[in-house]
């Protein structure tokens, strides 16, 4: 797939299942392919679901999550999201990369990830990512909150088994609780977003990005449904509104073709393993270069694995119950540690 810089294009998505939606949007807006002529939605479906162009060879891009606010130019980034199309396997790999991963910034030394974007741009966001996983990555997909939310509601809502009680006051004039219960439910825009967003348990965001998994593999199971296509229109205008990506149309086009072929069911996700390293009072996710190449060389042969933090087995998702034998682990973001520390002379941008 041609890497190339094209123009910024605002438009919502939270997962590489929506780039079917994306890639409709470019044609609906700009013309197939960067011509004059606009499609109406027959043309639209059209193009999507019969051009005859496929993809051929796995190609990976990245997802960034950001809460930017509309004033801001510079931004730390909340969720990172390495994402690979095989076409030959039909499967998505999802890698998520906690935002505290500590990695070598030319010309800042040591920093968390989550801060690449705000000291350079998501370009070298994106080179970053490809020298920690030793990928190649055709390009970088940003996302809102915002336009999540709605994205979530067209649809209609997603079902996800809560897996706790959560309730956390997030400090923001819009979205400013999080307050969900326990047990399998519909969520609309609104609620998936808190599901999305909370870290404040044992083992913070750590398990914020297995529950970020859960959502984009309920997104996926929606998206995948024929009940959905007829929605595709009224998701455009939506999707054209909050998301930044350095892909050109072709590239999404033919990425969304892959994507709406394949079964929900094969979409496969890996949080990156690590360990808790406080050095100099600041909080990190460490990770070993090598063992890093080595899970992502697994994850795209579809194996995972459950030894996430310091080499153990743990459940992201399972609530932990402290005894004396069994304290609670030391990860960034948890309730021992609020992450709101930050590297000396970078601003941290909270959630």
């Amino acid at each position: 797939m041609k890497r190339s810089t094209r123009r910024r294009i605002s438009i919502t998505l939270m997962a590489l299942t929506l780039l079917g939606t994306m890639a409709a949007g470019f044609l609906w807006y700009n013309g197939f392919f960067g011509g004059q002529r606009t499609f109406d939605r027959a043309s639209i479906m059209d193009a999507v679901f019969n051009d005859s162009r496929g993809l051929e060879n796995r190609v990976s891009v990245l997802l960034i999550g950001a809460d930017q606010r509309p004033d801001q130019i510079k931004f730390n980034t909340d969720s990172l999201i390495f994402t690979s199309v095989d076409p030959e396997t039909e499967q998505i790999s999802l890698l998520s990369i906690p935002r505290d991963t500590r990695v070598a910034l030319s010309g800042h030394g040591h920093v968390k990830i989550n801060e690449v974007a705000a000291l350079t741009d998501l370009r070298t966001l994106q080179k970053n990512v490809e020298q920690l996983t030793g990928e190649k990555i055709a390009g970088y997909v940003q996302t809102n909150f915002a336009g999540f939310k709605k994205i979530i509601d067209t649809l209609g809502g997603i079902t996800v088994d809560v897996e706790k009680n959560m309730y956390y006051e997030t400090g923001d004039t819009e979205d400013g609780y999080i307050d969900l219960r326990k047990g399998v439910q519909r969520l609309d825009g609104s609620e998936a977003l808190q599901y999305a967003r909370f870290r404040n348990d044992a083992l913070g965001d750590i398990s914020r990005t297995a529950r970020q998994q859960v959502v984009l593999k309920a997104v996926a199971k929606e998206m995948f449904k024929l009940s959905t296509l007829p929605k595709l229109p009224w998701l455009i205008p939506q999707l054209m509104e909050a998301v930044n990506t350095n892909l050109s149309a072709k590239d999404i086009l033919v990425l969304a073709k892959a994507a709406v072929g394949f079964d929900s069911a094969n979409v496969i996700t890996q949080t990156l393993p690590g360990t808790f390293k406080d050095i100099n009072g600041i909080s990190y996710w460490a990770v070993d270069p090598v063992d890093v190449k080595e899970v992502v060389k697994n994850l795209l042969l579809g194996i995972t694995t459950t030894k996430v933090i310091d080499q153990h087995d743990v459940d992201l998702l399972k609530p932990i119950i402290v005894t004396p034998t069994k304290p609670l682990p030391k990860v960034p973001g948890s309730s021992q540690d609020p992450n709101g520390q930050q590297s000396p002379g970078h601003q941290v941008i909270q959630p």
